[in-house]
């Protein structure tokens, strides 16, 4: 949905709130305590001062409102914010700064951050996601996030990147984590967590390490020097341009990344990539995700 459509389906308040509603409770509003089904909206006033929409329960009493336990819970911004800020995201193939976000929003630097962790939290794939299966070829490889350190040397800036694991089903779906570093104790949890082990073939390139890791009837080892040379195409294509479509998000919108946060950076391009023929649905993807999810407090978020 771009910004144009979201200003005339959601031109106020009250049709954002509303279509919300009918996102996370399909088949009326219940009670998030004893989940009985008859539930009065009322209007009060907040601690602020500002009118606030809840809804009270019919059998215990409960106050509570459309956001409480959600990835938007505990936020004073209007939904109408929300949703922009949720269709610039799932539509920037490259990712969208949080400054950015805060100038379209109007709203301070801190807000805009939190907001955009916020819904990158909802923009994550489920654990038990696989990737192959059965008549599907993978790409395995690793890639190098950070950038060089001034006055020093090419081995102590390498000693400074953070080594981030790929695997991609050519044509079909990604998926990216941090990993300590690309020795068999780090790579081998995550083929035994993501891989499916009904895949074809899994492409490396000739790192001696997925030698050891990988089934050997499955595995091809490609030669980058020899496939350069020749003129012809990496054995693993795909899950470079997958690593340099993240770095270009990083050069051009994020600058800079703290690792911290690295993993859920990736997880969101993950799930933009892996719905790529799926654009015109791509917002009420989000805003599912966003009923599902449990609050994300600030505190967690920089605990680091």
């Amino acid at each position: 949905m771009n910004l144009f459509s979201l200003a005339k389906a959601f031109p106020t308040e009250e049709a954002a709130l509303a279509y919300w509603c009918k996102v996370r409770w399909p088949e009326g509003v219940r009670c998030l305590g004893c989940g009985h089904d008859k539930c009065y909206q009322i209007e009060t006033k907040g601690k602020t001062g500002k009118l606030a929409r809840l809804f009270e329960c019919a059998d215990c009493g409960l106050h509570f409102s459309a956001t409480t336990g959600t990835l938007f819970h505990d936020s004073h911004l209007p939904l109408q914010k929300w949703f922009m800020a949720i269709a610039l995201m799932v539509e920037a193939k490259k990712g969208v700064s949080a400054k950015q976000v805060q100038r379209h929003l109007g709203c301070a630097y801190k807000t805009a951050w939190y907001l955009c962790h916020r819904i990158r939290q909802a923009m994550q794939e489920s654990p038990e996601t696989l990737i192959g299966g059965e008549g599907k070829i993978v790409e395995m490889d690793e890639a190098y996030i950070g950038g060089r350190t001034a006055g020093t040397g090419l081995h102590a800036s390498m000693a400074k990147k953070v080594t981030v694991l790929g695997l991609i089903e050519r044509g079909g779906r990604v998926h990216m984590q941090t990993i300590k570093d690309g020795k068999k104790r780090s790579i081998k949890p995550v083929i035994d967590s993501k891989l499916s082990p009904d895949t074809d073939k899994i492409v490396t390139d000739g790192q001696s390490t997925y030698g050891f890791v990988l089934p050997p009837e499955k595995h091809q080892a490609g030669n980058h020097r020899e496939e350069i040379r020749n003129g012809g195409k990496l054995s693993n294509q795909s899950i470079e341009s997958a690593f340099a479509l993240f770095k270009r998000g990083i050069v051009g919108s994020y600058h800079r990344l703290g690792e911290e946060h690295l993993d859920r950076y990736l997880g969101e391009f993950c799930w933009r990539y892996n719905r790529r023929s799926q654009q015109p649905w791509m917002f009420g993807m989000a805003l599912e995700s966003m009923a599902a999810n449990k609050p994300l407090p600030y505190k967690e978020l920089t605990k680091f």
